[in-house]
């Protein structure tokens, strides 16, 4: 009897330690796993999610004014109506119980959907979500240009290098000023640049935005830009004192693509809840939004491989370019007008005979002749074609 207990015991105690041993693989293999998709820069000034190129587009989420006792719910929700709506990218603020964040990301992954929260980036919390690769990054400095000091933005951003070298910082300015702007180039791993130009600024200062934003950074090797774009309706009078008003689809569709062309590598539109802000309560604002997710993710591909080339289309409010890789060509036409139609002939690459429109319903008719794409461009149209 004491022999076979023995070899009872013996196959019991190989059993566990076999199970143990399988249960620590598999947390092994999870968690080495999740981490992978974890976002990162490339030479090419590209974002790297999994290695691959990766074009973030989505929304922010800032829910600080939300009761507390719904924050949790109400995040979630958001979160699903963005993956829903195809937008593969949330900026959203930390939650106070790091359960509540631990649940988001989880979400996230299932979704596919990426994250950046803003918070401060602690040890504590960064650490309970080193595996968590829903999470791109951290916001370490919104509106950095004006808030804080050149110093404390790069401590945070060393801070979180330091506990996680995978994780990629992301600061938020919105200064026009170059000393300002090279002032913080070198704090973060991602820019975002704030262009809300309705209703007190010109439409077409978003392209000028992101353009002298990139043209700063790629002049001075630093990180890749994320366009913050408008949707959204301030709640203070504009600069003479008038009441401001949402923006309409035709203007976001408007600024997507001046942002395009002036080199961004991402779009995270602001914001999805903002105060009183809430952008499904305008539906015919969010459904065209949410238009726009298939269109970038035919492009996508050709604007983080292509090299673009921005055209001086020498008439006014037409802004123009073309991205090209290897025998494709992108090209596209903006009329930032409200009121004027422009009869256009902007030179493209040679040995192209071919224009085509690349999304039905869209704005189309232009047509090559000689090396010229030619034709009428409406007010704030957006004429985006295949070049063959």
């Amino acid at each position: 009897m004491g022999i076979i207990n023995n070899k009872k015991t013996n196959l019991l105690l190989i059993f566990i330690s076999t199970f143990l041993v399988a249960i620590a693989c598999f947390y092994f293999v999870q968690s080495k796993n999740d981490t992978q998709d974890i976002g990162y820069t490339s030479n090419s000034n590209n974002i790297l999610s999994n290695s691959k190129p990766f074009f973030p587009f989505g929304l922010y989420y800032v829910d600080y004014n939300v009761p507390k006792n719904i924050k949790a719910k109400l995040k979630i929700k958001a979160l699903n109506d963005i993956a829903n709506a195809g937008f593969n990218i949330i900026h959203t603020s930390h939650s106070e119980k790091l359960d509540d964040d631990r649940i988001m990301l989880d979400q996230a992954k299932k979704l596919g959907v990426h994250v950046i929260i803003e918070g401060p980036a602690e040890i504590e919390v960064m650490n309970a979500f080193k595996t968590k690769s829903a999470l791109l990054g951290w916001n370490i400095a919104d509106d950095a240009n004006s808030r804080y000091k050149r110093d404390t933005v790069l401590n945070r951003h060393n801070q979180v290098k330091k506990i996680n070298p995978n994780y990629l910082t992301y600061i938020s300015m919105f200064s026009l000023k170059p000393e300002v702007v090279m002032r913080f180039l070198h704090t973060s791993d991602l820019i975002g640049f704030q262009s809300y130009p309705i209703s007190d600024r010109p439409l077409n200062s978003t392209f000028d935005d992101m353009k002298f934003l990139v043209n700063i950074s790629q002049k001075y090797n630093a990180a890749p830009a994320i366009a913050n774009l408008q949707t959204f309706k301030w709640n203070e009078p504009d600069s003479i004192g008038n009441p401001q008003r949402k923006p309409r689809f035709s203007e976001i569709r408007n600024m997507t693509y001046q942002a395009l062309l002036g080199g961004v590598k991402g779009i995270i539109y602001f914001s999805y809840l903002y105060e009183n802000w809430y952008l499904p309560e305008h539906q015919e604002l969010w459904n065209g939004l949410k238009s726009l997710v298939p269109e970038i993710k035919v492009i996508s591909p050709i604007l983080l491989n292509g090299n673009l080339n921005q055209i001086d289309a020498g008439f006014k409010n037409i802004l123009a370019g073309t991205w090209r890789n290897q025998n494709q060509v992108l090209a596209v036409i903006i009329n930032t007008s409200y009121t004027d139609t422009t009869e256009v002939a902007i030179k493209v690459p040679a040995n192209l005979s071919q224009a085509k429109s690349m999304f039905a319903n869209r704005a189309s008719g232009l047509v090559i002749r000689g090396d010229k794409l030619s034709g009428l461009i409406k007010p704030l149209d957006v004429h985006v074609y295949s070049l063959n």
